[in-house]
């Protein structure tokens, strides 16, 4: 019997895997409608050209108690002007909106959760210094005590329910990200070759993710200043942006690096960075499930993730389709993998071409993939 499904969402920009998942509903015979907490933009645009109905409805977030009010006193009256059936929502934010006004709704509510943030902050919060906010754990209490199922992405995100907030792990559903990676960009190979010429090195590394303590940029800089000292022929880009950034640049300015490490910031054309790259080299500590290391994987590049983090583990084999980092000893670790990846660099095209295949066939919009996702709503 098709269904009415609302995709209950906070953002309003763009995400491959979450135009997916609309994609594999809205073609499956269910009717999808998409409700999101900010204004209309090119989310919106993106689904509306898929023939998905979508709205969006906005409110001051101050003070908190009545925003959350409103925002459920909305969704009760959305749901059943629309006649939705389900609905999933998305972020610790709609989740506690979706399971608020499930009382007063005849309609099954199934939470997506997308982080694991407990995790890190009982085994790394005191190493960094780090809290995490007391409201952010008082809201996971309550959406975990409100969900009568709930769905996460990564075996990452099941340690950390199941290791530090006691959650009753029967009523979980593990669904890896979808992704029609057809959507992605391709890299510009008259930039890519002007980057090369531009950059020219044995090794080019590059690390895409926030400038913030717990993707361990300083640790890793410290590693290949190290081997540039040695003679080492090696260059890395670190992309993106964040409040460390000032601290990256004056390591960069006093050990003599600025022609080593680039830092072009936040781009569009990121993708072009990282096909002129050899490897990434991303030991964050905490992830539900990274989209750079698939990106790094379709263009058939190498990469470096920690142990036990996000969804790396369901994926990643250490020296067949990646180099697992020891969290523990990471900067030993991360010594040892460039050194490896800079005497070996066809070592590195295997394991790229190896992750592309795994990349496709665990994460890609097929019919495995596509029915482990509409069984949530027979479910």
């Amino acid at each position: 019997m098709s269904k009415r499904i609302l995709l209950y969402y906070p953002p309003n920009k763009r995400s491959v895997s979450i135009e997916t998942l609309c994609k594999v509903v809205a073609t499956s015979g269910h009717e999808l409608i998409v409700l999101t907490l900010t204004e209309k933009d090119c989310f919106h645009e993106s689904l509306e050209k898929m023939g998905i109905t979508t709205y969006a409805h906005t409110f001051p977030r101050r003070p908190s108690w009545k925003y959350f009010l409103h925002h459920c006193r909305y969704l009760i009256g959305f749901c059943k002007k629309h006649k939705i059936d389900i609905i999933w929502s998305h972020l610790q934010e709609a989740n506690i909106i979706a399971l608020l006004a499930q009382p007063f709704l005849e309609v099954e509510v199934v939470p997506f959760r997308h982080h694991a943030e407990s995790a890190f902050y009982a085994e790394y919060g005191e190493h960094f210094g780090m809290q995490r906010n007391k409201n952010e754990v008082r809201l996971d209490k309550i959406i975990n005590r409100l969900a009568r199922k709930m769905v996460i992405p990564s075996s990452g995100v099941w340690y950390s329910m199941e290791k530090y907030e006691n959650y009753d792990m029967s009523r979980i559903r593990l669904i890896p990200y979808i992704y029609d990676f057809s959507d992605y960009a391709k890299p510009d190979p008259v930039h890519v070759q002007n980057l090369k010429d531009q950059y020219r090195c044995h090794l080019m590394l590059i690390m895409v993710s926030r400038m913030i303590p717990t993707k361990q940029h300083l640790p890793v800089l410290r590693i290949v200043g190290k081997l540039i000292q040695e003679g080492l022929s090696i260059k890395m880009i670190l992309m993106d942006d964040g409040p460390l950034k000032p601290q990256i640049e004056k390591f960069i300015t006093e050990n003599g690096l600025e022609t080593h490490i680039l830092l072009p910031g936040f781009r569009n054309d990121f993708i072009d960075f990282m096909a002129v790259s050899d490897i990434l080299i991303h030991p964050s500590l905490t992830e539900a499930s990274n989209n750079v290391v698939k990106e790094m994987g379709l263009m058939e590049k190498a990469v470096a993730v920690c142990r036990d983090v996000g969804d790396f583990n369901d994926y990643i084999e250490d020296e067949r389709n990646g180099f697992l980092i020891d969290r523990k000893n990471l900067e030993i670790s991360v010594e040892e993998i460039i050194r490896r990846a800079y005497a070996d660099k066809e070592q590195l095209k295997s394991m790229g071409r190896e992750l592309k295949r795994d990349v496709l066939n665990r994460f890609s919009d097929s019919v495995e993939n596509r029915a482990k996702l509409l069984s949530l709503i027979e479910d």
